[in-house]
């Protein structure tokens, strides 16, 4: 029994170190590699690469925490007290509120126009033209990137607010809630370095939310559907390849 136990606590430490140290140098890696020879090929392989660690890395952590510590959390108030101050938990339901409405209202414009009837202008795409070597722009890369923002939204959840608030706050570090959650928040911005210093830090302040909406919620449920929103809402905001041609 104690061998199974060392064995679980190594995992924990070692997907850990995978989590805040081997996984943003390899994100860093990997996006300089297809920003300097962008390709096609580069970029389904880094997609896919991308699915494999982050299924492998949720599944080992469901494995070694369990599924209800890492999908579930009820802390007690005297844990994180300043959520229980009235006026501050209705400024966060706010924030909340309007972080959704900001990640579905593209969704809303594109149906709106196609019921309408009205011609898209694509506008905001044009501003992420410095990461469009690693947006997707064939058919073949949009599947990808969906299949992509599912996992991130299902995994990413897992890893970066089930199974890290756990292990700072529970396992084996002991951290208080507020200062895990803001730890969490961090290391899922520095997985995400490809979108430069902006990307950081948007990744994080949007880490920190949807670590807000887990405590409030006690469920990963909602942050899985929001982060999923998130990442798949570049499919309406960038152009798709000629609709005449058919799909790669």
């Amino acid at each position: 029994m104690s061998i199974s136990i060392s064995i679980t606590n190594l995992l924990q430490h070692l997907l850990f170190v995978f989590l805040v140290v081997i996984a943003p140098i390899w994100d860093y890696s990997y996006t300089s590699r297809l920003k300097r020879n962008p390709s096609p090929a580069g970029k389904l392989r880094v997609y896919k690469t991308l699915c494999s660690w982050l299924w492998t890395s949720a599944v080992i952590a469901v494995l070694v925490v369990g599924w209800r510590p890492l999908f579930t959390i009820n802390p007690a108030p005297a844990e994180i007290p300043w959520l229980q101050i009235a006026w501050v938990r209705s400024v966060i339901v706010a924030l909340l509120v309007l972080f959704a409405a900001v990640l579905f209202l593209p969704f809303a414009i594109v149906a709106w126009k196609k019921l309408t009837h009205r011609p898209r202008k694509y506008g905001s795409a044009e501003a992420l033209k410095s990461l469009s070597y690693f947006f997707p722009a064939t058919w073949t890369e949009r599947r990808w990137w969906a299949f992509l923002c599912l996992t991130a939204g299902i995994c990413e959840e897992i890893l970066f607010r089930g199974f890290l608030l756990h292990y700072l706050h529970v396992f084996p570090w002991g951290l208080n809630l507020t200062l895990a959650l803001l730890v969490a928040a961090v290391i899922f911005g520095l997985n995400h370095l490809y979108g430069g210093v902006g990307g950081v830090i948007g990744s994080t302040v949007a880490g920190l939310l949807l670590g807000l909406l887990f405590l409030l919620t006690g469920s990963l449920l909602l942050p899985m559907i929001l982060h999923a929103a998130l990442d798949l809402r570049m499919l309406v905001i960038l152009r798709p390849p000629d609709t005449a041609a058919a799909p790669a």
